[in-house]
């Protein structure tokens, strides 16, 4: 019975070990680095028969430890500065609707000669020739609401 115990341990802790691998392939944001790092401890503790307790603490400590170590310096250099864009100049612009917005969905809004697609947040819908005022820019769509002198 130990001998299946010493191979469920390993197995758990390869298991550990490719899932924070899988995570941080998914995010490249450097998230679960040292969790691989310390799951790769566990590993080695496992199959050099420490019980169960003291893999976890291997575990915890050399996480922990590669976490308070290395965290800063990668954060330092993760950080991306955002590029403003010249789409950014739209935001408080005003334009007028082309195609009606529906609360749920898309539009399309004219600004400054440019067909946008736009979206709302308000509960009416935006009838076309309805001015309104671009308040923020959310991937590739304008998030509008009605010019309040149109009102």
């Amino acid at each position: 019975m130990e001998f299946l115990n010493d191979y469920l341990m390993i197995i758990i802790w390869a298991v550990v070990l490719v899932g924070t691998i899988l995570i941080e392939f998914e995010t490249s944001d450097l998230v679960t680095i040292w969790f691989s790092v310390g799951a790769i401890g566990a590993l080695i503790a496992a199959a050099s028969n420490v019980n169960f307790f003291g893999q976890i603490a291997i575990f915890i400590v050399v996480s922990l430890v590669l976490l308070a170590l290395t965290r800063p310096l990668t954060k330092r250099f993760m950080d991306k500065e955002v590029i403003k864009t010249n789409a950014d100049r739209t935001v408080g612009m005003h334009g007028v609707v082309v195609t009606e917005i529906p609360f749920d969905g898309k539009g399309e809004v004219k600004v400054d000669s440019q067909i946008w697609r736009a979206f709302t947040t308000q509960k009416d819908p935006i009838p076309v020739g309805t001015r309104v005022v671009i308040l923020d820019i959310v991937g590739n769509k304008l998030l509008v609401d009605v010019l309040k002198e149109d009102l």
